[in-house]
C-alpha cells in the first residue's frame, strides 16, 4: 500500500486552469512536473536512513543540505528564510480565507482546507501533496499561507526551507 504522502505525478489536468496558471506565472510549474511517481521502497529507505545531512538508498549515499537542494531543483536559493514554526504579524492571510470564517481561525491548531476561497483551497491542496508532503490534506496552518502570499506576489520566499 503506498503511502499518501508520497508524491504522485502531476498531472495538470487534475487541477483547475487558473491553478495551473498562477503556477506557471511563479514558474513553479517546471518544478511541479518533475514528480513522475513514487517507489515506496525508496522513500522507506530514505526516510529511515535520512540524519538531516545524508540518505542511504541501497549503496548509494548522498548528502542533502540547504544549498544543494536549489542547484539539484534548479530553483533560486534567494528569499526569506522561513520555516512553518515562525508566525508571521501581518494578517494577510485572511484574503484567501472565507469572510464568514476569519474570527474563528486558530492557527495553532490549523484551520480546515475548506475554510479557504477558490483557487486558494486547490493551491494548498497542491502545496501539501509536492511541496510540503503533508500527511493530513485537510488542515491548512501559516506556513501554507505564507507560500500562498509568495504565490499572490506578496512575499519571496525559498522553496529548499520547505522540502
Amino acid at each position: 500500500m503506498t503511502n499518501r504522502v508520497e508524491p504522485e505525478t502531476f498531472d495538470t489536468s487534475q487541477y483547475h486552469d487558473d491553478c495551473v496558471t498562477i503556477l506557471r506565472e511563479k514558474h513553479w510549474l517546471s518544478f511541479l512536473k518533475k514528480f513522475n511517481g513514487n517507489n515506496e521502497e525508496v522513500t522507506k529507505q530514505f526516510a529511515f536512513t535520512f540524519n538531516g545531512e545524508k540518505a542511504l538508498i541501497g549503496n548509494f549515499s548522498f548528502i542533502i543540505l540547504e544549498d544543494t537542494i536549489p542547484q539539484t531543483l534548479g530553483i533560486s536559493p534567494e528569499g526569506e528564510n522561513y520555516f512553518k514554526t515562525k508566525k508571521f504579524k501581518e494578517k494577510s492571510w485572511t484574503q484567501f480565507m472565507s469572510r464568514l470564517r476569519v474570527s474563528s481561525a486558530n492557527w495553532k491548531k490549523g484551520v480546515p482546507r475548506s475554510w479557504l476561497i477558490h483557487p486558494w483551497d486547490e493551491m494548498v491542496y497542491i502545496i501539501q501533496k509536492f511541496v510540503t508532503c503533508e500527511g493530513c490534506y485537510s488542515i491548512v496552518y501559516l506556513y501554507h499561507i505564507k507560500l500562498l502570499l509568495h504565490l499572490n506576489g506578496q512575499c519571496t520566499i525559498s522553496l529548499p526551507y520547505f522540502l
